[in-house]
């Protein structure tokens, strides 16, 4: 259980909707930046998700060219580490390599890990509970298994610390100790008042450093009712159950004005809200989980094209964690989509890091006197990779010449969209930098078969930092999970799988322990061991007849986490769905029960035909399968009793060809496959 806190300062508690919580941000912010200065006003945002965010809503009460001063809890503890200490900060990527090879060569004591320790995700899920225990400054005391892995923490630690080097987790707690050093806090306090919005998803850590650094600063907090999603894995209640603000005032309800947001109330309160008659709800259905992306795509053009919307406007948030995320990527990269990420770096998919990845290979097989591994010559001059390799001395100037010798930078530059273009060149400086620091560092040998591991497990893993750092979005369709989107706007949100096996799912929080040991650790890391009175009281809606308290938060946790996903969409939000599941025994899948309660509840939510054509690639799906249904129908006429009104087909094959003949090029294009199909249906090869 947290502790309660004190804090010297206002609180203002604002109902669940964004125009609410903005309105409120902005009010707040007025009167501070009025009373000291927009330049001594800071303000503090939950995630380093939603810095852009509140940058843009504050914006306009700047004066002149000046913008307002944003920042995160973890992105100005990192400003504080780095003014006043010498640590050298890990990334995450240079973390998990380095606690990998911490845990290498670990003896468990635990018979229990010691037999865990066989399995290949062992190390991978240890390493998870590692951070996870890290960030929120959890004491694992109790359970005989994780006051083990408390141990291993502090060792592993106490190595970074001897090399000087801290894990992204000890940021706040780092900082927290500079802050009450008199001299220290001189030179990286310069605001009078600190605005801290997103109050509600604050962890105890996060309380903890606000509490340091605002000692003898003015403090206002802002938090959204009903919204609190990452938070509220950790412990139950609302924030106000662990402060106590001198001066609270809550903000009455308005109207939700448009429906989309009226549909993230209902979510998130089990209020209905009158109709706003603005906006729009729909739900789109495909028959599996792939095709939901084709239908997802379809209709980004479709708006684009309708609207003239940039593909910026659109985003889609997913509920399965990092691997949704980069499967929605993926598909939507697939259909022609672009995409950007603050959840996932695009690593593990992008050509310039596999290309590298292979020169990478080349090279620690060739040190290791291995035969050197065959390499497509076309895409690999051989001679040039012995040339550089005999010219360069390091890893990093090694990488470089080829990127640049090879014409790979001249390739992303000029084969790429812009928009991937950024990014490849972004994870390209992410390679270089990794190399760089195993040159620069003890921890690791600097050698290619040391390097290419480390590569290839960040290749593998390819996730991303953004509880820790600023992002850098490139402009195409948002792709996230659903607490990374809170806070933002954008003209249509997509949520795909919204079935019941997703939510709510199953409770999951982690592999290392059975479901039914780990709500008996009374020091695991998150909320394991609930009562009713808790379920209760953080949550206002009731969605499962469960008797379970455990399975009954998860359940409004998953709801409210489905509420906070609608309630980024400013115009059109659609919840996607399938049919059955993409496997073998082509399973048949329920609709969400909190979509079915919805749509009993909101008469606004409609259901979208898959039968209109509204896209391009719709339309020759549609003109391709006609023809081959015109065919079968044809061909059934020889071996059944059943006749074929030619007339018509003959109409509709002639208004198919008058279209192509009004198309152009694809016009053409599509004439072509159309005779194919013709011609495969006759038994004609065609060679060409």
């Amino acid at each position: 259980m947290s502790t309660r806190r004190d804090l010297e300062g206002k609180l203002i508690s604002v109902p669940f909707g964004q125009s609410q919580t903005e309105s409120a941000v902005r009010d707040a912010y007025r009167e501070l930046h009025e009373e000291y200065g927009p330049e001594n006003v800071l303000v503090l945002t939950g995630s380093p998700t939603s810095m852009d965010t509140f940058e843009e809503v504050l914006g306009p009460e700047v004066p002149g060219a000046s913008v307002p001063r944003v920042s995160s809890l973890v992105v100005h503890a990192t400003d504080v580490v780095n003014a006043v200490t010498d640590e050298v900060i890990l990334s995450d990527t240079l973390r998990r390599e380095l606690v990998h090879r911490f845990l290498a060569d670990k003896e468990w004591e635990s018979e229990y890990f010691e037999k865990a320790a066989e399995l290949e995700s062992f190390a991978g899920d240890v390493a998870q509970l590692m951070e996870t225990a890290t960030w929120q400054d959890a004491t694992l005391d109790s359970t005989p298994e994780l006051i083990e892995v408390e141990e291993v923490i502090g060792e592993f630690q106490a190595w970074l610390a001897d090399h000087g080097h801290i894990e992204r987790g000890q940021l706040l707690s780092t900082a927290i100790e500079q802050l009450g050093k008199s001299e220290q806090r001189d030179v990286v306090v310069d605001v009078d008042a600190i605005l801290a919005v997103e109050f509600e998803e604050f962890f105890p850590l996060d309380r903890r450093y606000l509490a340091a650094l605002t000692t003898d600063l003015e403090l206002v907090c802002v938090r959204e009712r009903a919204s609190s999603v990452r938070r509220t894995g950790v412990e139950t209640g609302p924030v106000t159950d662990y402060v106590s603000l001198t001066d609270s005032n809550s903000e009455t309800e308005q109207a939700p004005a448009s429906r989309p947001a009226a549909t993230a109330r209902y979510l998130a309160t089990g209020d209905v809200p009158d109709d706003p008659e603005r906006g729009a709800v729909t739900v789109l259905s495909a028959d599996s989980g792939d095709e939901q992306f084709d239908r997802i795509a379809d209709e980004i053009e479709r708006l684009r094209e309708v609207h003239g919307w940039q593909y910026d406007s659109f985003a889609v948030a997913t509920g399965h964690g990092t691997d949704g995320v980069s499967d929605a990527i993926h598909a939507l990269t697939q259909a022609g989509i672009p995409t950007e990420s603050t959840t996932v770096t695009g690593f593990g998919d992008d050509p310039a890091i596999r290309e590298l990845l292979e020169v990478t290979r080349y090279y620690a097989a060739e040190s290791e006197d291995e035969e050197t591994p065959s390499v497509d010559e076309s895409e690999f001059d051989t001679a040039l990779l012995s040339k550089i390799r005999a010219e360069e001395d390091s890893l990093a100037d090694v990488l470089r010449r080829w990127a640049t010798a090879s014409g790979l930078k001249d390739r992303i530059a000029t084969q790429a969209s812009p928009l991937d273009a950024r990014s490849q060149f972004g994870n390209v400086r992410r390679v270089f930098s990794m190399a760089e620091f195993i040159e620069d560092t003890e921890f690791v040998e600097a050698s290619w078969p040391v390097f290419v591991e480390m590569l290839e497990r960040a290749h593998e893993h390819a996730d991303s930092e953004t509880r820790t750092s600023a992002t850098n979005l490139d402009g195409g369709v948002r792709v996230d999970r659903l607490e990374s989107l809170k806070n933002g706007s954008w003209r249509a949100v997509f949520v795909p799988d919204v079935v019941d096996q997703a939510f709510p799912g199953d409770p999951f929080l982690t592999r290392l322990f059975p479901q039914d040991r780990v709500v008996e650790m009374p020091d695991f890391p998150g909320v394991t061991d609930v009562t009713g009175s808790e379920v209760a009281s953080t949550f206002q809606t009731q969605s499962t007849a469960s008797s379970d308290p455990l399975m009954q938060y998860h359940v409004e946790q998953s709801r409210r986490r489905l509420a906070v996903g609608a309630n980024a969409a400013s115009e059109r939000l659609y919840f996607c769905l399938y049919d059955h599941e993409s496997s073998a025994l082509d399973e048949k899948v329920q609709p969400s029960r909190f979509l079915t309660d919805a749509y009993r509840q909101l008469p606004w939510i409609q259901d979208e035909s898959d039968d209109e054509i509204r896209s391009e690639r719709r339309a020759e799906e549609f003109v391709l399968s006609r023809i081959d249904r015109a065919l079968a129908d044809v061909r059934r006429t020889q071996s059944r009793d059943m006749t074929v009104a030619l007339d018509d087909l003959a109409g509709d094959l002639g208004e198919i060809h008058r279209v192509l003949d009004e198309s152009g090029e694809r016009g053409e294009a599509m004439r072509d496959a159309l005779q194919a199909r013709v011609d495969f249906a006759a038994g004609r090869v065609r060679r060409d």
